[in-house]
This record gives C-alpha cells, structure tokens and sequence, in this order.
C-alpha cells in the first residue's frame, strides 16, 4: 500500500484549503476571531509536520504517474464563492481523517494531534457558515419609519428600492400592533426573496424571527448584544446604534455584526437625536473594525463627505421620501432604470 503518496497527497490537500479558507475569512469576511481560528489550526498542522520525515512521505510522491493528474479529473464546477468554501472546507475535514488514520501506524502522538485539528475543523465550519449567513452589503440602508410608513404603498416601495440597488431595508415602526408589525414585515420578506437585499428589523426579535428577517437592529437602551445573539442564532445580523467610541467598541466586543452611527447631521426623523458630525464618525469609524453605517440627516449633497469620514455605508429615510423615491435612491446609486 503506497501509504506514503496518500499522505503526501494529503498533507498538500490540507494545506492548499486551510490556506483558501485562511484568505477568504481575512479578505472577504474581515473576521478577526476566524482568522485567529484558522490560523491556529494551521500551527497546530505544522507540530504534526514537524514530527514526522516529511522527506520521507515528499519522495514517495510520484507526480508524473498520477491518475489525478489530468484535467478532467475530480472536475466540478464552482457556481459561487459559497461553493468554494464549501468544497474546500469537505476537503480539509476528508483529509484530516485520512491523516488521523495514517499516523496511527506511524506516531501516536500525531494521530492524536490530526484528531484535534479534525474536531477544531468542524467548529470552524460551523462558525464560518454562520460568519456567511450574515454577510451583508451596507452600502446603502434604507430605513422604513413611522413617519414614512405608507401601508398601501409598501410593496411597490421596497420593489423600487431593490431596482434601485439598495442593500439594506430596516422596518423601524412603533405605532403598530404586534399582528400588524408582523404582517407588514412579512410583506416586505415576500419582495425581498430571492434577491441580495437584507432585511432588518428594528428592536424586535420576536418579529425578525416570526417573518425570517436576515437580522436586528438594537439601541443602547434594548437588549445587549449578547442576549440578542442568544435569541436570534449564530447566523441573524445584529447591528447596534453608537454614538460614541465607547459604545461602539463595546458593541463590537460583544458580536455586533455592523454599527448605525449617528446622528452625522440633523435629522428630520429623529429631532431629539444628539449630533455627533463627522469628526464623531470619523473618530468611530478608526475605533472598530466591523462596518459602520453613517446615519443621520443624509442626502445626496452630503453622503460623499459620510463615505470619506471612513464609513462602510449610509443609512437614509426622510429623503428619499422628500418627492420620487425612484429619483432620490437614483441619486445615491447612479442607477435610474
């Protein structure tokens, strides 16, 4: 049995796919806690390299002679960057079996080693499935108010506003009944299927969860962050208002996913919210590293300056509502069909 070429071929099958997912978290998710996850795993890999004659199992390899070799080989397409990851993560899980299996004969030790890389395996997929679930665009979020709210005119709304390349929709109504907060967020998640648009409800969990929303947005006076989470799964986004690098940093300890920050500038939706302008933004935006939606008295004019204080996106209400929607998302897109 050429135990000495599975191995190999092994030893380079995990490697190649620790170091795709390796690149994929830091530079697609920007997530530190995976990142250190993963990285982990790699270092314990090399321990198990370290004990073992790696000369020994690279000159068994035999390259030129392999039925793998070919092209056509163990060929499957790859539809999305989902399916990649996918694929690699079955591939670093397979491989780290075969080598458990391996060194059993060989170096206890090590076996026991591929035993706890393999299990630290499956706690990364399930945390990176999660980490996947919630990835989201916050470009431009737009937030459906009570002072905006226009039951007949909803669905029609938010069809326009998915041509009109919005990514996020936020339902943040507080002058309705439970059954009717839920009806409406139900018609929204219909308009919303299929397409890439998030949807977030605001505060309510017990309605993001009833209606299938992608996620929450929470104040500083609801639930902390952490019972959030516990409520609404490792995969719902939850995104928190700060005001402050204080609560933003405390928010982003305690698994925000993005941070509404605010008010940049006067607002007609909130008249009581406390104006922090760019400087506050700016000094927020350089204080965390989950994305940060500029909120607050944003338009066309101004959402440029919002962008360049360093924040990921912007979040509008009063005006898009201020004349044609469809004219008014256009001018924050550059999209007019």
């Amino acid at each position: 049995m050429q135990w000495g070429r599975i191995a190999d071929v092994n030893y380079n099958r995990l490697n190649e796919s620790l170091k795709l997912l390796e690149d994929f978290i830091r530079f697609s998710l920007e997530n530190k806690l995976l990142l250190t996850a993963v990285r982990a795993i790699r270092t314990q890999f090399l321990r198990v390299k370290k004990r073992i004659s790696m000369s020994d199992v690279i000159q068994a390899r035999a390259s030129r002679s392999d039925l793998g070799r070919s092209p056509a080989f163990d060929r499957s397409a790859r539809r999305t960057s989902d399916d990649i990851v996918i694929a690699n993560l079955a591939r670093v899980k397979e491989s780290a079996r075969i080598l458990e299996e391996i060194l059993k004969t060989k170096d206890v030790r090590a076996s026991a080693f591929m035993k706890e890389i393999r299990f630290r395996l499956y706690d990364l997929e399930s945390a990176l499935y999660a980490a996947m679930k919630r990835c989201f665009d916050p470009s431009l979020h737009v937030i459906i108010d009570d002072h905006y709210f226009m039951p007949s005119r909803l669905e029609q709304d938010v069809k326009t506003m998915v041509r009109g390349g919005v990514t996020m929709v936020q339902l943040r109504i507080n002058d309705l009944s439970d059954r009717m907060f839920l009806r409406y967020a139900n018609k929204i998640m219909g308009v919303l299927e299929g397409s890439r648009v998030v949807f977030i409800v605001n505060n309510r969990i017990d309605i993001a969860r009833a209606c299938g929303a992608h996620g929450v947005h929470i104040g500083q006076r609801d639930l902390p962050v952490r019972a959030a989470r516990d409520l609404i799964g490792d995969q719902g986004i939850i995104g928190v208002s700060a005001r402050s690098i204080t609560q933003a940093r405390r928010a982003e300890h305690d698994g925000a996913d993005y941070l509404g920050v605010g008010a940049v500038c006067p607002t007609r939706t909130k008249h009581d919210a406390r104006v922090i302008g760019l400087a506050g933004l700016r000094g927020i935006c350089n204080a965390v590293s989950i994305p940060v939606i500029g909120v607050g008295g944003i338009t066309n004019r101004n959402y440029r300056s919002v962008l360049r204080a360093g924040a990921s996106g912007i979040a509008v209400s009063s005006y898009l509502y201020q004349g044609s929607l469809k004219r008014n998302i256009g001018s924050l897109t550059g999209k007019h069909s």
